[in-house]
């Protein structure tokens, strides 16, 4: 049987070490096919892409075009000149309408291809001039462009900024009136239509099918010039704002097949494009893909604290400082952020206004109108304000809360600085923001993923942000091309190392031993227990850390972008909660030769020593938490907890140890000045010395509310009282023996007693029933005390005599005292008398 047993034993260990090297060969294929990927990208944009020749000196005229193989990077160079029947037009307009002295690189190319009928996707940065190639186009071309448009926000700055230029244009949406739409449909017919650009969203043309047959008539009178799909991306179920009516935009290709199609975007890669060609059923697009890059823009990551109050007043502090009398905008989470964050920089003299997608039309657009005019300087706002936001001088874009992709990032951020002068993209970055968005992308096909990169991002010490940004968009990218433009950058080698193997075993501890008692934790709660809070009891059986909360909070997350960890998700109908679970590389960690390191970014609180930073392993001589009823702390906390309860609650700590203790035992509530979460007779929240980090039943946990105030006991109609009047009246004090102090509880009758030791308890409605119950149970634990007492002596020899320290040490006599279990004293009371009634009827029988 022994060798039976050694071979079962070699055998695991060979399967262990098995699955080990499995997951090494599938992390090193998974690099491997990554990079093959981005070398035949590499090779293809080399091969058939080429950017304009003499262009001006910008980034953006570090340019590629990939096009089919029926044009060859000549035929695309000629599409650069003025040289064709409608170019002196173009320029025409360009100078009166828009008053624009010259192209931008890459602009006029895209208008004669569009002009000459070809199919065509343009991916250029926010702020590069997109909108111009369709809209200088339909001033030159007979009929009107249609243009789909995602957002009515949208809409309304396209429409402001056309009609201050003398552009004709109209808009369809949800709003419009009907006197407005009736006009719109007949002017699409009409030769002498009042307008060349029509605006739409995508619902109007998937639901409505009066547009279509106007659209069809428009087409057969051939008045249908172009049709425009901005923020192309959303078609793609890969993209970052996928919507599902621009998936049946296909049907206007198929419609219209003749009519050339214009899809723009700023942040599309090479398989969402591949994707969106599919979707709206165009057969040989050609691709124009300008450099992502801006070098006006500074990119600047901020750890946002655990306090929010110390984010908004360095929000505040910005804007009224280094911002004062400038526009810029303030992106958050949610429609509720955008209500509460605009009234707090409201507070703190900032003029700011909320915007998302349920206010009321009119509301909106009179918060647009004024932003635009610059009469408000802020305006705070979810993702429904971002997308072709044309204020050319926006100073600042600061998110309050981590975005969901790179690509939402880049095109909220990419409002700031459209002017070409220099502006700052500020992202201020809390590890709490990233469950909480973490749990709203659990839908999306690859919105984990997406999310994860976004974390690397703002994680990253020490790569520029730019090649981050890159690396996204299949770019080749030179630090050299920053200019010391981002953070990183600019701050240098402002970072030092840890090892996040070592860290990273610590944490899979706690999630195992949490797994063993059947429990799942937050992530915030697993900070907390790995930096030593939390029962005694957890503590012993894991290794906590020396690192600062903000450390541990980087730590977790760098675990969770490199695969690690992972994230589970639990559904309720209200919310849906996050929680910490091992990662797919987390038997990894369990080689002691696996090897991890991460870079941390250097705050005031750091030190070089953070690099190897020491362990603390919880000290194995302290004693477990006890499961009395009241949340008892079987001995005394580690020094560091008690020296941050002192710390913090100083009023509550001159209570003696022992009269705590006790009063604990007996039932009776312990009042510090102020504290209204204690209540009377029935029940509440009792802390024991040092108990303010313990996570029982009763005990209030750091972070945490306390406990709401327990209910009144209400009269009782069916039971009636077995216990004599005036045993009711007598008043609620403990006989303890003269050697061990005394513990004062609550009586009904305590708030007329002048000699009451709490003349500041909330007087309370109480029957004669429970005032009998509590009597019994007053009488019950005073036995127990009495009994203690002399077990204590008993098991000490009498060498603490009658010192006021017995009970803080006799740990084993109080783990032996079997006292009922409950969530509450007044649920311990409840169940005691039920115990106590049933013994007297049998009795009486």
């Amino acid at each position: 049987m022994d060798a039976t047993s050694d071979v079962q034993v070699e055998l695991d260990e060979v399967e262990a070490e098995l699955e080990l090297v499995d997951l090494q060969i599938a992390e090193l294929e998974e690099k491997q096919t990554e990079l093959n990927a981005r070398k035949s990208r590499l090779l293809k944009r080399v091969g058939a892409v080429g950017g304009p020749k003499g262009s001006s000196s910008s980034s953006s005229s570090k340019a590629s075009v990939a096009a089919p193989p029926a044009l060859s990077k000549k035929e695309l160079e000629r599409y650069d000149k003025a040289a064709f029947s409608w170019s002196k037009d173009l320029e025409k307009h360009l100078k009166t309408s828009f008053k624009l002295p010259s192209f931008r690189p890459l602009q006029l190319r895209a208008m004669n291809l569009s002009m000459e009928g070809r199919d065509l996707f343009l991916v250029m940065p926010t702020g590069r001039g997109k909108s111009l190639c369709y809209q200088l186009p339909a001033l030159v071309s007979p009929g009107f462009t249609l243009v789909i448009t995602p957002l009515v926000s949208l809409m309304e700055d396209q429409l402001m900024f056309l009609s201050g230029v003398d552009v004709p244009a109209v808009c369809l949406n949800a709003s419009s009136s009907r006197e407005h739409a009736k006009m719109v449909m007949a002017g699409m017919t009409d030769p002498a239509a009042p307008f060349k650009l029509l605006y739409v969203t995508p619902e109007k043309v998937a639901k409505s099918k009066l547009l279509m047959s106007r659209l069809e008539k428009a087409y057969s009178a051939q008045r249908l010039s172009r049709i425009a799909v901005d923020e192309v991306h959303c078609c793609s179920q890969w993209g970052h704002d996928f919507r599902p009516d621009y998936k049946l935009l296909g049907i206007l290709k198929r419609q219209f097949p003749t009519v050339p199609l214009l899809g723009l975007t700023a942040t599309a890669t090479l398989s969402v494009l591949k994707d969106c060609q599919k979707i709206l059923c165009v057969p040989e697009p050609i691709t124009i893909t300008s450099s992502f890059n801006r070098t006006n823009l500074f990119y600047e990551v901020r750890v946002k604290g655990a306090n929010n109050d110390s984010s908004m007043s360095d929000i505040a502090t910005l804007i009224k400082t280094k911002y004062k009398d400038q526009s810029g905008i303030v992106y958050v989470f949610s429609q509720k952020d955008t209500e509460a964050v605009a009234a707090e920089l409201q507070k703190q003299g900032v003029e700011a206004y909320p915007y998302h997608a349920n206010l009321h039309a009119d509301d909106k657009t009179k918060v647009h109108r004024k932003w635009a005019r610059n009469k408000i300087q802020v305006v705070v706002a979810t993702v429904a304000f971002g997308m072709g936001i044309d204020k050319p001088d926006v100073r600042f874009v600061i998110h309050h809360t981590l975005s969901k992709s790179i690509e939402n990032y880049y095109q909220e951020s990419g409002r700031a600085g459209r002017d070409d002068r220099p502006a700052d993209c500020i992202l201020y970055f809390g590890f709490a923001d990233v469950f909480r968005i973490s749990s709203m992308v659990v839908m999306e096909n690859v919105g984990q993923q997406k999310l994860m990169q976004m974390v690397d991002y703002c994680q990253n010490p020490d790569r520029c942000r730019r090649s981050l940004m890159a690396v996204h968009f299949d770019e080749v990218w030179d630090n050299k091309g920053c200019n010391k433009m981002c953070d990183t950058c600019r701050n240098g080698e402002d970072h030092v190392s840890l090892d996040l193997a070592l860290h990273g075993r610590q944490v899979l501890q706690i999630l195992e031993v949490a797994a063993s008692q059947e429990e799942k934790v937050t992530p915030l709660k697993v900070v907390e227990t790995w930096l030593g809070k939390g029962p005694a009891k957890r503590r012993k059986m894991i290794q906590t850390t020396e690192l600062s909360k903000a450390q541990a909070e980087a730590v977790i997350t760098q675990l969770l972008v490199l695969d690690y960890l992972g994230v589970d998700f639990s559904f309720t109908p209200y919310t849906t909660n996050s929680y910490l679970k091992p990662g797919r590389k987390a038997p990894l960690l369990k080689s002691s030769t696996h090897s991890l390191t991460m870079k941390m970014r250097k705050t005031s609180g750091t030190s070089e020593a953070a690099g190897t930073s020491t362990l603390k392993v919880a000290d194995q001589d302290a004693p477990a938490v006890t499961s009395d009823p009241v949340g008892f702390v079987g001995g005394p906390q580690q020094p560091t907890n008690q020296m941050k309860e002192q710390h913090q609650n100083p009023i509550e700590k001159q209570e003696p140890q022992s009269v705590q203790s006790q009063a604990a035992l007996i039932g009776a509530p312990i009042r510090a000045p102020g504290d209204a979460h204690t209540s009377g007779p029935t029940g509440g929240p009792i802390r024991a010395p040092g108990d303010a980090h313990m996570s029982g039943r009763t005990g209030v946990t750091e972070g945490q509310e306390p406990d709401p105030p327990p209910r009144l006991v209400q009269p009782s109609a069916k039971r009636k009282s077995t216990t004599p009047q005036h045993r009711r009246r007598k008043p609620c004090v403990a006989m303890t023996p003269a050697s061990a102090p005394v513990a004062v509880v609550t009586s009904p009758d305590d708030h007329h007693n002048p000699t009451s030791p709490s003349p500041r308890r909330p007087s309370s409605v109480i029957s004669d029933a429970a005032a009998a119950e509590l009597s019994d149970l007053r009488d019950y634990y005073s036995s127990q005390l009495r009994r203690i007492d002399y077990v204590s002596h008993e098991h000490l020899g009498g060498a603490a005599g009658g010192g006021a320290g017995v009970l803080a040490c006799i740990r084993e006599p109080l783990r032996s005292l079997r006292l009922p279990r409950g969530a509450s004293i007044g649920r311990t009371a409840r169940s005691l008398w039920t115990r106590v009634s049933g013994r007297r009827k049998l009795v009486n029988r």
